[in-house]
């Protein structure tokens, strides 16, 4: 748990880093030209910029600094037959889901839905939850700039 002296770190990393990420891989698939291909339908188009989306929020986050960010980092590069590893963190004991304690039902369902978030403690599982959500709510709104920009042309 956080005390009162070291509070609970949820910055959201800058819009424009994660705009610039995005623009970045939205680019990167158009010169590939992974969206001009005969066999490639709407929904693997949708499934490429889902994962554009993603990553960059994960890379805007500052990749490995938290466990959701390495996760999606981790699951992308798998998707693309890659090996990625992490460097381990010292602490690692401070985080671990202890086996013998039940958690209730909701912190399950929590740790289903958040990346990497299986084995969590509880207090580390909430303050990571945190963090996830501000970045998601960030990757609506720079998406959405981004809608509204290009359809007012």
């Amino acid at each position: 748990m956080a005390s009162a002296d070291k509070p609970i770190n949820t910055d959201v990393p800058e819009k424009d880093v994660f705009a610039l990420h995005f623009l970045q891989s939205l680019s990167n698939l158009r010169r590939q030209n992974a969206f001009n291909s005969p066999d490639d339908t709407t929904n693997n188009r949708v499934k490429k910029i889902k994962k554009a989306a993603y990553v960059s929020m994960a890379r805007a986050a500052g990749g490995t600094n938290r466990l959701w960010s390495r996760a999606l980092l981790r699951r992308a590069a798998k998707e693309n037959n890659k090996v990625v590893i992490f460097s381990r963190r010292k602490k690692r004991v401070t985080w671990l889901r202890r086996s013998n304690r039940r958690d209730p039902v909701d912190a399950e369902r929590l740790r289903n839905l958040l990346p990497g978030g299986g084995a969590m403690e509880t207090s580390k599982l909430m303050e990571e939850t945190a963090h996830y959500i501000k970045c998601l709510s960030m990757q609506v709104k720079v998406m959405q700039c981004l809608v509204d920009g290009l359809s007012a042309k």
